[in-house]
């Protein structure tokens, strides 16, 4: 989501009435200017602050450790599989049963992806306009 958010940005940085355009649907003028505090402050984007906007939500991104997530490179645990009876779980040899703790692990290892995509994806929707979340929401990923 955040590369689509960029090359959005990229592509369309040199037509400021585009960019106009899709900045009007901004939050109101009543609404925070920043999200978050401290080392982890990112403004609002708007239509004059894309430079200050990327750069500050790449460092507090990687100041949060989610610098994977950013970049695409994270490795996505993948869900344990079923015997093809459906009656065991399997490890990732496609052999071994998986105990209660391999199976408690894997379902950890998802969790704490998942949540830190939702931190990730969570700070994007914070700081950036309404029409710009629709515009990228259903991609899935940060990346």
């Amino acid at each position: 989501m955040m590369r689509q958010l960029l090359e959005y940005f990229t592509i369309y940085s040199s037509t400021p009435v585009f960019i106009e355009q899709v900045m009007s649907h901004a939050t109101s003028s009543n609404a925070q200017t920043m999200s978050g505090s401290g080392i982890y402050a990112v403004p609002k984007l708007t239509d004059r602050n894309w430079v200050e906007f990327k750069t500050k939500t790449v460092m507090s991104l990687t100041a949060r450790g989610l610098n994977r997530h950013l970049t695409g490179t994270v490795k996505v645990p993948k869900p344990l599989k079923l015997s093809t009876d459906g009656k065991k779980i399997l490890l990732d040899d496609g052999v071994t049963e998986a105990t209660e703790t391999d199976i408690e692990t894997n379902l950890t290892r998802i969790d704490m992806h998942e949540q830190k995509e939702a931190l990730a994806i969570q700070q994007l929707y914070a700081t950036v306009p309404n029409s710009v979340m629709i515009q990228v929401q259903n991609k899935g990923s940060v990346a």
